[in-house]
């Protein structure tokens, strides 16, 4: 019996990874660029997408229209994870892909080639325990999973977590484990405590398997960015127009999810019809993922975002101390005049002109269907 409730989680959580085949006042930077001579009106611009429903306003701005708006001639590029987007766009293989703060901050503070245009959302990751667990909240002693590697995304949330309750890397215990293998440890007793993206635990939440002691959506963290949009530096530099406009499709994109409940709905329809999501996907799930984040956030709440984050990571010893806040994110934010109606009104399907879906995947990347997998990949 006990084999086969592990492998009921199991089989849940790979539901979860493979059926979804997986953020006022604006100051931004002027735009001083010949277009024309610019790679965005010499070739296609390549989109890299990893798959998590963090990045959905890249290829719902592909799919609707956006990029061809701003006379951008696109495609997707299937990157296959968090760290082989990151890598792939330093390696110029990709010119923009959305990533989770928690995961580039320490290499761009150490001198990647990675600037932020646009924040995309708030929300994305919890801490979970067992539904029928005693603990309320993090506390010294206790073994913590987090998904994607010590030192990476969900690990730094953790540690954001941690400061929250006045607590250090050292009172805890950190393994490293999938996603979905991190619920199972969870269950069998090897830890208490796991921090993993939304998309995958709410499931279990849902079904009275997990429950949350921590998030991302709190009222603490409730202006916080979770993802961004990342260029190089010297593609912005060599492209400053194909830069911007680049920013607007997506934030138009942004705003449109986040106006109501129906656009987040055509949303992930329109992701199913094109292949981004499984066809068996729940939607009403998926929707609701969508609907406790905030989408296409103003400038001013991501400033505000990396400099907190940037003070929180040096007390807690993952950022170098001796960096200034400030003088960080002028090196790694580079925002681009956007609208708050960037986005609003937009009927989806009206025309039924909506773009046609052109995916490639990087050298090595195996690409059955994407869906939407919240950075939960390895």
């Amino acid at each position: 019996m006990k084999g086969f409730k592990k492998f009921a989680l199991l089989a849940l959580a790979a539901a979860l990874l493979l059926g979804f085949s997986a953020c006022g006042r604006n100051r931004s930077t002027p735009v001083a660029g010949n277009f024309e001579e610019e790679v965005g009106g010499q070739r296609t611009i390549r989109l890299g997408f990893e798959g998590g429903l963090c990045q959905a306003a890249i290829p719902l701005a592909h799919l609707m229209g956006f990029f061809a708006e701003e006379e951008l001639d696109t495609e997707i590029v299937v990157t296959g994870d968090l760290v082989n987007s990151r890598d792939s766009l330093v390696a110029g293989h990709i010119d923009t892909v959305a990533g989770m703060l928690a995961g580039w901050f320490v290499p761009v503070t150490q001198g990647m080639d990675i600037r932020f245009t646009l924040g995309l959302h708030t929300g994305c990751a919890s801490a979970f325990v067992p539904a029928d667990s005693d603990i309320i909240r993090l506390e010294s002693g206790q073994q913590i999973a987090v998904s994607g590697a010590i030192g990476g995304a969900f690990h730094n949330i953790a540690l954001r977590f941690a400061y929250r309750e006045g607590l250090a890397p050292g009172d805890f215990t950190f393994r490293d484990f999938p996603a979905a293998e991190a619920v199972i440890a969870l269950q069998n007793g090897a830890v208490q405590v796991a921090v993993i993206p939304d998309q995958v635990g709410q499931r279990f939440v849902d079904d009275g398997i997990l429950r949350r002691i921590r998030s991302l959506e709190d009222a603490d963290f409730a202006d916080d960015n979770c993802c961004v949009l990342g260029m190089t530096g010297n593609f912005i530099a060599a492209n400053p127009e194909t830069s911007a406009r680049i920013t607007r499709a997506v934030y138009r994109a942004s705003r449109w999810i986040d106006e109501s409940d129906a656009n987040k709905t055509a949303a992930v329809h329109l992701l199913i019809e094109n292949g981004y999501v499984s066809a068996g996907v729940d939607v009403a799930y998926v929707v609701g993922l969508m609907g406790n984040w905030r989408w296409g956030m103003p400038h001013y709440l991501t400033e505000q975002t990396l400099v907190v984050s940037v003070r929180e990571y040096q007390a807690m010893g993952v950022v170098n101390p001796n960096l200034d806040p400030d003088v960080v994110k002028a090196q790694i934010w580079h925002p681009f005049e956007v609208s708050l109606d960037d986005g609003f009104g937009q009927t989806p399907n009206a025309n039924n002109d909506f773009t046609s879906t052109r995916l490639t995947s990087l050298p090595g990347v195996e690409f059955d269907y994407i869906g939407l997998l919240c950075c939960a990949r390895r």
